[in-house]
This record gives structure tokens, C-alpha cells and sequence, in this order.
């Protein structure tokens, strides 16, 4: 054999290993990612409450799917937090959630398990083999939804007391399907001690109205499934800012946390392992963390800016 056809082959075998590794290995090797994030003015009773933030299960009725779908169920389960938040795309399509929807099921704690819908939550391809659907049928998926244990937030709050203290929990429909009123949903709550902000999409960052929440939870991105050494993530599905693909960032006031998600629709991933993210809050100031640009609706529509 000569040198050309070992190199050949020995490249074939590297690729074939590599295939197999981002579809394979990868997606099924979670990360708990334990964050402790500080608020000045916290009120005790908010104080040590703990969040499971969870995104894009992508629920389908494959066996990669159930595997992280139950994955995921599982580690939320061992870490006990007081509240469990799911950032969009809990479904590949919203047709799947009468034989995927049981893939979330499981998931409890005592202040709830609350949702916010994705893009992919308001696809219906697999049954129409489009993904341009008919207006999406809101109410009838959160009732679905329900069923399963999640009860899912469509531009509307609302508001836990807990032990003396308030925590509103807004939830905004997804930005990327032009499915959000975040205006209308923070004008649903009364005053709060802590106001949490859910959002598919980290592009809600650029709506004037993120800027009165304290943190904002956010998925959409899976962190770019495929991150390169030295580059990071050549592509992720922000509009308007790569730096927002995943990760601990502040933007323009608020905390934002983009959840790098259970699973995706392509299960591949490089570098970018999924996450389970548990949040504690703190009475304290938070330093050290990055800052991201915010681009207002009046720069947006300049492509100059």
C-alpha cells in the first residue's frame, strides 16, 4: 500500500470517527452549569432560590430524542430547584405534541415548571412538509402542554410570592416567528421584588422593553452546536449578534443567560456539549460580566448601524 492510499485512508477513518463523535457522543454528554447570580436589593425571601433553566428539547419521536429528552428530565429532577423554566422549542413541530409531548413529562417542583415557545413549537412540517404553517394555534398548544406538566407563557406573566417576597415571571412568545408582545406581556405584571424575563430567542435583547427585566433566561442558539478551537462558533442563529450564542452576558441592564439546550433538530454537536443550567440567586452585586451591544428598533432598521 502506498503512502497516498494510508493517508487516504487513515483521513477517512479520522472523518468517520469524527462523524460518529459529534452525532453520537457529544449530544448525549450534558453539562451542569451551576451559576450564582447576584442582585442588589434582593429580598431575603428570594434570596437562595434556585432556577433549573432547561432549553430546545426538540422533541421527536426518535431514539436520540427520547434519550435526551429523558436526559434532561432526569438531571432536572436530581437538582431539586425551587423552579424549572424552559426557554422554547420544546417540540420539533407542534403536530409532535401528542407523540413527543410525553418526553417532557416528569419534570416537578414546587413553583412550577413554566415554558415559553420557540420557533420550532410553532413549525408544523412534519404533518404539512412545510415549514412556512398556518397560524399557529396558541391556546390549543398550551393546553397540550399542560397536560404534560408544563404550562407554557404567551406574552403574558406572572407573579409567585414567596416568603414575603414577589418574583414575576414573564414570559414572551418567540421573536424570530414575529409571535412576541413584550410590551404587552411586562405591562401584565404588577410590581415585583425580582422580575425573570423568558424568551426563546437572545434577539429579545433588542426590544426596548427587556430593559426592565433583572435577568433574562434564553435559548434558540444550542450555543452553535459546533464551536472550532480558537474560533468559537462560526455560525449560531442570532440575528443580529453572534457574541449572544451562549453564556453569561449583560445587556443594557439586565443579566442574560443563553442556555446552550438539550438537544437540536440535526443532534450534532462539537465542542458544545448540552447544558443544564442551575441558577442561584444572591443579594449582592454582580461584577465581572461581559458586556454585549443592545441595538434599539431604530438602529435595527438602518443597515448602516
Amino acid at each position: 500500500m502506498t503512502i497516498v492510499a494510508i493517508v487516504l485512508w487513515l483521513a477517512l477513518a479520522l472523518a468517520g470517527i469524527f462523524i460518529y463523535y459529534v452525532r453520537y457522543v457529544e449530544p448525549r454528554s450534558f453539562e451542569i452549569t451551576h451559576l450564582e447570580l447576584r442582585f442588589e436589593d434582593l429580598p431575603a425571601g428570594l434570596d437562595g432560590l434556585t432556577i433549573t433553566h432547561l432549553s430546545d428539547f426538540h422533541c421527536q419521536p426518535t431514539a436520540g430524542s427520547h434519550f435526551t429528552s429523558a436526559e434532561a428530565v432526569r438531571l432536572a429532577g436530581e437538582a431539586g430547584s425551587d423552579l424549572i423554566v424552559v426557554s422554547g422549542d420544546l417540540l420539533d413541530g407542534y403536530d409532535l405534541v401528542d407523540i413527543s409531548g410525553p418526553q417532557l413529562e416528569g419534570m416537578t417542583a414546587p413553583l412550577g415548571v413554566w415554558a415559553v415557545l420557540g420557533n420550532h413549537d410553532h413549525y408544523c412540517f412534519y404533518a404539512m412538509g412545510s415549514r412556512m404553517p398556518p397560524e399557529p394555534p396558541v391556546a390549543e398548544i398550551q393546553r397540550s402542554l399542560a397536560e404534560h406538566g408544563v404550562e407554557a407563557l404567551s406574552n403574558e406573566c406572572r407573579t409567585l410570592s414567596i416568603d414575603g417576597a414577589t418574583l414575576a415571571l414573564v414570559g414572551c412568545d418567540d421573536v424570530a416567528s414575529g409571535n412576541d408582545d413584550l410590551s404587552a406581556a411586562m405591562d401584565g405584571c404588577g410590581a415585583a421584588d425580582l422580575t425573570v424575563l423568558l424568551a426563546h430567542s437572545p434577539d429579545v435583547l433588542d426590544d426596548p422593553d427587556a430593559a426592565r427585566a433583572d435577568l433574562i433566561l434564553c435559548g434558540h442558539t444550542h450555543g452553535g452546536q459546533l464551536r472550532l478551537p480558537g474560533i468559537g462558533s462560526p455560525w449560531a442563529p442570532v440575528w443580529r449578534d453572534r457574541r449572544r450564542s451562549a453564556g453569561l452576558m449583560r445587556a443594557g441592564g439586565p443579566l442574560c443567560y443563553v442556555n446552550r439546550g438539550v438537544a437540536s433538530a440535526t443532534q450534532a454537536r462539537f465542542m458544545c456539549r448540552p447544558e443544564v443550567a442551575i441558577i442561584t440567586l444572591r443579594r449582592g452585586t454582580m461584577e465581572g460580566v461581559r458586556e454585549v451591544p443592545v441595538r434599539r428598533p431604530a438602529a435595527m432598521i438602518d443597515p448602516d448601524v
